[in-house]
């Protein structure tokens, strides 16, 4: 009842605001002569108000009315005019607003609104679920941390060059720019603090190697000759500058140097099967032995075929042709369960396929060959507790923390892991 009250009351000032100019005296929308010949006519009554409590005496008072009565004269002639200004009212129009405002907009309201909604009180409002097992406020936590220990020791390298990478990962470009550049300039020949600040250049500028970002580049490669970050943006560059052959033998030459479960690798391979194909070459002939051999099941991943074929399908033909391949490698898997490179590969596979459940399985199949291996168990942890399983999270998580130093921001972002798995637990 208290809704429609108050509804009633809106509607009410709703009409009053509109209609009241209707109604209310004055001239309306007067042409310019007639608004003249008001004002006119109100200067003649005030005139005569004024005579009559002897503010001007009776020549002072005939010489304005003979004026005013002049420039009266000369605009109602013009608006065609013969006595007093009218004032102009609409009070039809006024009243059919007042009837049809109530009419139109009850049964709008009645029709696309919730009349019969009950109210929800804050207090008794569900709070919003957090991120399963906690990774997005462990890093955001991480992010404070990090911004903390800049302000801390502002001179050294290494806080400044922690917190530009985790900008970068959260997205946050700019701001990781400004971290990389401060750390660069305390460490200017840092071959990783250099690569990527050059990363963040170019994701500033759009994907575009800048000269400075290309300068970044060549000073890590000259630290360490085989970053291949440095390697792919140097050989981008020489691609946006015209120079595709270069290009396309730079990243062929980093696609063959690349881990086979190297997690940029199958960017590599895209741009070398892109590149050779506008250039006119076979992109079998530019790609890695190890994966321009014919497919089989026991293939570990995409061959130089597959991938060119890939780029001519469409999004589902191409999801069902990667899928084709996981269950070629999961299948393998079966019969070589000691593969431990298979099982990672395989993990994140189906991890890029949207499937943490399937990707939590295979991870735990490799730690099984492999407890010790940090980022398998991180890896694990983190697909157990997206897909609902917490136990097995905590479990990967508890065994990660006690590899890892302690004292260190790794250490801390696994511990408030377990701590919010606990909470969710019980």
């Amino acid at each position: 009842m208290i809704f429609w009250i108050i509804l009633a009351a809106l509607t009410v000032s709703l009409i009053a605001w509109i209609t009241w100019p209707l109604l209310r005296p004055g001239t309306g929308d007067l042409a310019r002569a007639e608004y003249d010949a008001a004002v006119y006519y109100d200067q003649l009554q005030e005139l005569e108000r004024d005579h009559k409590r002897g503010l001007i005496d009776d020549t002072q008072a005939d010489a304005a009315r003979g004026e005013i009565e002049r420039r009266l004269l000369a605009a109602g002639r013009a608006a065609g005019m013969s006595g007093k200004p009218l004032i102009q009212r609409h009070p039809i129009l006024a009243a059919a607003l007042v009837i049809l405002v109530p009419l139109a907009s009850v049964p709008i309201y009645l029709d696309l609104g919730t009349p019969g909604l009950p109210n929800l009180p804050f207090a008794t409002r569900d709070a919003p679920p957090e991120a399963t097992g906690g990774v997005v406020a462990a890093a955001r936590s991480r992010l404070q941390e990090a911004e903390a220990r800049t302000a801390t020791a502002p001179d050294d390298p290494q806080p400044w060059f922690d917190l530009g990478r985790l900008r970068l990962v959260a997205g946050d470009v700019d701001g990781a720019e400004i971290a990389l550049a401060r750390a660069r300039e305390l460490d200017p020949e840092r071959p990783e603090i250099a690569s990527a600040h050059g990363e963040s250049l170019a994701r500033i500028a759009d994907g575009l190697v800048t000269p400075a970002a290309r300068q970044a580049f060549e000073t890590a490669l000259t630290g360490d000759a085989s970053d291949p970050r440095a390697r792919y943006f140097l050989a981008l560059a020489n691609y946006q500058a015209g120079y595709e052959q270069d290009a396309l033998e730079a990243w062929a030459s980093l696609a063959g140097d690349a881990a086979a479960d190297a997690p940029w690798l199958p960017t590599v391979l895209a741009r070398v099967t892109d590149t050779a194909r506008e250039l006119g070459h076979d992109p079998a002939d530019w790609l890695p032995q190890s994966t321009a051999s014919t497919p089989t099941p026991e293939t570990r991943g995409p061959t130089g075929d597959d991938i060119a074929a890939a780029q001519s399908l469409s999004e589902d033909e191409r999801q069902e042709m990667i899928r084709g391949m996981v269950d070629n490698l999961a299948a393998r898997l079966e019969g070589e369960p000691d593969d431990l490179a298979g099982w990672r590969m395989l993990a994140r596979s189906w991890e890029m396929l949207g499937n943490p459940g399937a990707a939590a399985q295979a991870y735990a199949r490799a730690v099984a060959l492999e407890p010790d291996h940090a980022e398998t168990l991180l890896r694990a942890a983190i697909t157990s507790a997206e897909s609902g399983d917490i136990e097995a999270a905590r479990a990967n998580f508890v065994r990660l923390r006690d590899l890892i130093p302690p004292e260190t921001d790794a250490h801390r972002m696994v511990i408030e892991a377990i701590t919010r798995l606990d909470s969710a637990g019980r």
